[in-house]
């Protein structure tokens, strides 16, 4: 090949990149691009690491996501959280020591929750009270929709009411080992928690109050006194109580309960011995009788219901065969007495004066109104859900 035919294909070649330093450089490049694109996704990967630490450790995960939907409302893992610490905290104050007849441990509070067998249902504590939970929500979403619906709004007193009881909050934390107040709610309450998200959850649930006291109020109102009278059927009687004495441990010997017999036996005596009249047996209650809750109203319980005397008394009360003016000596004892009742039946009682009857059926017709409120209504539990009752 000549030296011109020569220099002509290696300029063909550096033309079509073929020659060795142009396929060399290319090689470089390469290497270099493949390099770039494994730092490029590097950097990238960190910061994905950086961001989802950032995450795992704020509390997005707990307010800006969504852990139950009720209807058409969204509600993050926090405030399923709140609902839920509020009906542990609710079960707990109205059973106080008595929650561990219930199986339930609280030792550890919220927090010892998921590992306790519940003894209302399957699952957990934590599953029961997460169910009482959503049930609290959709309950108060109804009741909110009903304050709307029907002008029913809280004055300016009782929004200043609620403010007010978070002036010591702060001072309540620090008394505990916390360092803020907003701390404190989170470990009460849940991750994601804080003073002013309570805020606002504690105002809803002061008009749901509202609006149930309100419309309670109404239903006890509603109640008839045949209604009264139909399903909890009240007796009338009178009595004489007659104590034995306790000795200093607090327990009752066989000879103090005999005393106490004996003069129970006596009083009896003394009444049948004269004109045997109800009046008569309303003068020696008033005499004798060391029952503070009916001594000055000559020994009468005009409205009895079943069940809610000691045994022996609700079985002279109750017997089938029981008619106006018998009598008889019956012992009792609870846990602040022992002794005998001298007993006198009057007959059918006041309906009139049977609170705790109208109380129970005015509970029945506000549980049948709520059911009714809220039937219909559907909570979807989401991802995010699982996050629902952790604590700080």
């Amino acid at each position: 090949m000549s030296a011109s035919t020569e220099k002509k294909v290696r300029q063909a070649a550096r033309e079509a990149g073929t020659d060795k330093k142009t396929i060399a450089a290319q090689e470089e490049a390469k290497k270099q691009a493949v390099s770039k694109r494994r730092w490029t996704w590097a950097g990238i990967g960190i910061i994905a690491l950086i961001v989802l630490i950032f995450i795992l450790n704020s509390t997005v995960l707990y307010t800006k996501t969504t852990a139950v939907t009720i209807d058409d409302r969204n509600f993050s893992p926090a405030e399923v959280t709140y609902a839920y610490a509020n009906q542990y905290q609710s079960f707990v104050n109205n059973y106080g020591s008595y929650a561990s007849l219930f199986g339930l441990d609280t030792q550890y509070g919220l927090s010892g929750l998921g590992s306790q067998q519940s003894s209302m249902g399957e699952g957990t504590w934590k599953d029961y009270f997460l169910d009482q939970a959503i049930n609290s929500l959709k309950q108060n979403i109804a009741l909110g929709k009903y304050a709307s619906e029907n002008g029913i709004a809280l004055t300016d007193e009782e929004k200043q009411a609620v403010e007010d009881s978070f002036s010591s909050l702060e001072e309540t934390a620090k008394s505990y080992g916390y360092g803020s107040a907003d701390k404190f709610i989170a470990a009460n309450y849940g991750i994601g928690n804080n003073v002013n998200s309570v805020k606002k959850y504690a105002t809803e649930l002061e008009l749901a109050s509202k609006v149930y006291n309100q419309v309670a109020e109404e239903k006890s109102e509603e109640v008839t006194l045949e209604e009264i009278k139909e399903q909890y059927p009240t007796v009338a009687v009178r009595h004489i109580l007659v104590k034995a004495e306790a000795a200093e441990d607090g327990t009752y010997t066989d000879e103090a309960k005999e005393a106490a017999k004996a003069k129970a036996e006596e009083i009896l005596k003394e009444w049948e011995e004269g004109d045997k009249t109800e009046e008569s047996f309303a003068a020696l209650a008033e005499e004798y009788s060391e029952d503070p809750g009916s001594n000055t109203n000559g020994g009468l319980y005009d409205s009895v219901m079943q069940g809610q005397m000691v045994e022996e008394f609700d079985a002279f009360c109750f017997d089938e065969n029981r008619k106006s003016g018998d009598t008889a000596i019956v012992y009792g004892e609870s846990a602040s007495y022992a002794g005998y009742h001298v007993m006198y039946f009057v007959g059918e009682g006041d309906p009139a004066n049977n609170e705790t009857g109208r109380s129970y059926i005015a509970s029945e017709k506000m549980s049948e109104w709520l059911t009714s409120l809220t039937e219909g209504m559907e909570a979807t539990t989401k991802f995010f859900y699982r996050l629902a009752g952790k604590t700080a």
